[in-house]
């Protein structure tokens, strides 16, 4: 008997049965991406290669060695991928046809690398890696043995050459889908293959917990009590009180944005001034457009890892949700656990799969989970589809990854049935990029909502800058002056080290002046989670009142505050709107208050350089002599300028390699390496999974999570280093809250003062002496901190 795999209470799997369950569960799922054809014959063969007495024994030693303790055989030491990705290659070879030539190639790819990743289709440097896999020695591989074996076990594969037709067909729809869509069809092709491919994935690993768990691995689609979700939420909104114009305006926004749930799928924008409450009018929309078009997921996408428990908390309590409740799901980009399959499947199942009704999640979870080439992030891609996907403060997306994102949005919407709403204050003009977004029409889901928000005059912009920039003594001053005015200051740098000497100064200051009567609170990304978040609860309990707030741009989006002055360090005219919509928010002082615009001497931001080019425009719009700063024409002058500017900069460039939009389309330098080569067989799949996917980071550095001893960070840290791995996984999500990311060069430096711990064999631990209650992580408790 060929098995697949052996329970851990010792029941035996057959991979006939394996193969059988898997390959129903994916063409239920492909069904949405109109691909059940693809994801059925990719999962049917992708395991074939278990179809040998070798791997057999494998199974049954490594079982038997894990029992008794001994050190078990190497996870993945027989080679059992690649058989099934040769079979369905060699079967069609002589078929040239482009579409044949794709769809073998497409399904062997994904079949291939169901255990790792995807593998360039053609390599930057013209190598082909799918070709020279499936060109290795029939003997290595038991290849006759495995496919007389299947034959044996019932697998069809005599049948295997029409399921491949019936594949050629649903390529064929694809492409033409694209085409009448105007979309880029390599790059849409691209995306394609990892949809089946996480079809894939997913088949089998649901399947192996299933097995493990011993339940039936059945694909049934249960569509969410959207109507249940949608009453929760207007038993919420019915308690905000409409006294005050302000609020009028935003009830308004709230019913215009319920009235949209009846449009048609599509790609709009909700253009909201900030304090406007989008987020709950876009869920508003949210949940009773899935209603209305049985959509199966609202995925809320946010920008910042910093506001996301903030917003989550929101949206739970709007939602009424409670504790044993489980159709919100969190997941972001900290603590990702690595590939660990057979251990950690069933503790990793949510955030694998994203099988909730409702997703909050960040940015960089959502790009990294579609342009990475990993199996364990590609999992979730399938799920992405048939979704509601709200962007909140999309005007934060890096210009780097412009290009991909829009993309990613075009394929969401026009290749696999989603709605997508594009929020903020500030939209940037994606539609009218060199790949843009492909809006619907009418392109804004309601109308009129800036010039409501226009009569109000919440804000006036002063410009403040001068010669030279202030330095820290001088915005000491000038903050200390408006604070004596209104009682209250918001101050938003640009760098976590001039927030940090504006907090020091002004600290050094007010202890000498206790006169004075000041809160300093500072916020910054040094904190963790919970301390920012304890800050944030401090100043709201205060009502702003004799506080001065020093802080990053993190204060800009999702942080629901209103002082009475802010002050922004000159950046992107986007930004001081979002800046802008922290003061004065609920129209407290009907007359307007003042927004100042200053610029820091020996300001370092070259490190920022997306902030560098915005700040520059907004010094010459500033010299233009523009009136009304917030204004649609003002930010219209910013955006073309800042687009025109950026636009080398949208495709992901990469040294040496061109860029990233490139390799997952065309690949003209894979290609073009290939021809100089004289290589003749060229491949109909270009893209450079493999490659991209390593190259791609939101994050210019990826970043090294550390559990920092605020709050209940010690006690967690003690708790994982007693616990198995099953319940250090559980720990994971409460430590996320008090760990703080840092880059390389701050581990490096950290290191070298002996304040980093490692509990168990992936936790580090800052030690006690290196966080301070105000900053955060520090370098030098003696010293200075770590910023400066």
């Amino acid at each position: 008997m060929y098995i697949s795999r052996i329970a851990k209470d010792g029941r035996e799997q057959t991979t006939k049965q394996h193969l059988q369950d898997s390959a129903d569960y994916a063409f239920h799922v492909g069904k949405k991406l109109e691909a059940a054809e693809l994801c059925q014959t990719a999962t049917l063969f992708h395991d074939i290669g278990k179809f040998s007495y070798q791997f057999v024994n494998y199974l049954r030693e490594s079982f038997h060695n894990e029992q008794h303790g001994d050190k078990a055989y190497q996870k993945g030491s027989v080679v059992h991928s690649t058989q099934g990705a040769k079979f369905i290659y060699q079967l069609t070879q002589n078929n040239t046809d482009i579409i044949a030539t794709l769809t073998r190639e497409v399904l062997s790819i994904c079949i291939a690398n169901h255990h790792g990743g995807l593998m360039d289709g053609i390599s930057p440097d013209g190598e082909t890696p799918l070709q020279n896999r499936l060109q290795k020695e029939d003997e290595h591989l038991h290849y006759n043995e495995i496919i007389k074996a299947a034959e044996e076990d019932q697998i069809p594969m005599d049948k295997a050459l029409d399921m491949i037709t019936r594949c050629e067909i649903e390529m064929k729809d694809f492409i033409e889908k694209c085409r009448v869509n105007h979309l880029n069809i390599a790059f849409m092709i691209h995306l394609f293959t990892k949809s089946i491919f996480s079809c894939l994935v997913d088949s089998d690993r649901y399947n192996a917990y299933c097995f493990e768990i011993d339940r039936p691995s059945k694909a049934e689609i249960i569509m969410p009590p959207w109507g249940d979700y949608a009453q929760r939420l207007e038993q919420k909104i019915s308690t905000f009180s409409a006294d005050s114009e302000i609020n009028r305006i935003r009830r308004d926004i709230s019913e215009k944005c319920l009235a949209a749930a009846n449009r048609p799928k599509g790609i709009y924008r909700l253009n909201v001034p900030t304090g406007g409450g989008k987020t709950l009018s876009s869920l508003r929309f949210a949940l009773s457009h899935a209603r209305i078009h049985k959509f199966e997921h609202v995925i809320y996408v946010i920008p910042y890892l910093s506001v996301l428990d903030q917003t989550a908390k929101d949206m739970k309590d709007a939602l009424q949700f409670q504790l044993n409740d489980g159709f919100i799901l969190e997941h972001h980009s900290n603590w990702i656990t690595g590939e660990n399959q057979e251990e950690a499947q069933s503790y990793r199942l949510l955030t694998d799969r994203w099988d909730a009704p409702i997703v909050i999640t960040t940015l960089v979870q959502f790009l990294e989970s579609i342009y990475s080439s990993k199996s364990s992030d590609l999992r979730k891609f399938h799920n992405m589809a048939n979704a509601v996907f709200i962007f909140d403060e999309v005007q934060s997306l890096p210009t780097k990854c412009t290009y991909l994102f829009n993309e990613a949005i075009n394929y969401l919407h026009y290749c696999t049935g989603c709605s997508i709403l594009l929020c903020t204050a500030t939209q940037p003009p994606l539609n009218r990029a060199e790949r843009p977004i492909k809006l619907s029409k009418p392109e804004e889901l309601i109308q009129g909502t800036q010039e409501a928000f226009k009569k109000l005059k919440r804000t006036t912009i002063i410009d403040k800058t001068i010669p030279g920039g202030y330095s820290t003594e001088a915005l000491q001053t000038f903050v200390l002056e408006k604070y004596r005015e209104e009682k209250n200051c918001l101050i938003i740098l640009n760098t976590k080290k001039d927030a940090a000497k504006l907090y020091l100064a002004l600290k050094k200051y007010t202890d000498q002046n206790e006169q004075l009567q000041v809160e300093l609170i500072h916020l910054s990304t040094q904190m963790c989670s919970a301390h920012r978040l304890d800050q944030i609860k401090r100043i709201k309990e205060r009502k702003q009142r004799n506080t001065v707030c020093i802080s990053t741009q993190l204060i800009e989006a999702g942080v629901d505050i209103s002082f009475g002055c802010v002050i922004r360090a000159i950046a992107g005219l986007d930004s001081i709107a979002q800046a802008a919509g922290r003061c004065n928010r609920n129209r407290e002082d009907p007359n307007g208050k003042n927004v100042y615009i200053v610029n820091i001497a020996d300001e370092n931001i070259s490190m920022l350089p997306d902030i560098k080019c915005g700040a520059d425009i907004t010094y010459r719009i500033l010299r233009e002599g523009i009136s009304d700063l917030l204004s649609s024409a003002a930010m219209e002058r910013y955006y073309n300028e800042y687009f025109e500017k950026k636009k080398n900069q949208m495709a992901y460039p990469v040294e040496k390699m061109g860029n990233l939009y490139d390799l997952l389309s065309t690949n003209g330098k894979g290609v073009g390496a290939f021809h100089n080569q004289n290589k003749t067989q060229l491949p109909a799949l270009h893209q450079s999974f493999q490659t991209a996917g390593e190259l791609f980071s939101v994050i210019e550095q990826r970043t090294t999570s550390v559990l920092t001893p605020y709050g209940e960070g010690l006690t967690l840290a003690e708790e994982y280093r007693k616990a198995d791995i099953n319940n250090r996984y559980k720990l994971m999500r409460q430590i996320g809250r008090y760990s703080v990311s840092l880059y390389p060069y701050q581990i490096n430096e950290l290191n070298k003062g002996g304040a980093l711990s490692l509990m168990g064999d992936d936790l580090l631990v800052i030690d006690v002496n290196y966080y301070d209650k105000n900053l955060g992580i520090i370098l030098n408790p003696e010293l200075e901190p770590l910023f400066l």
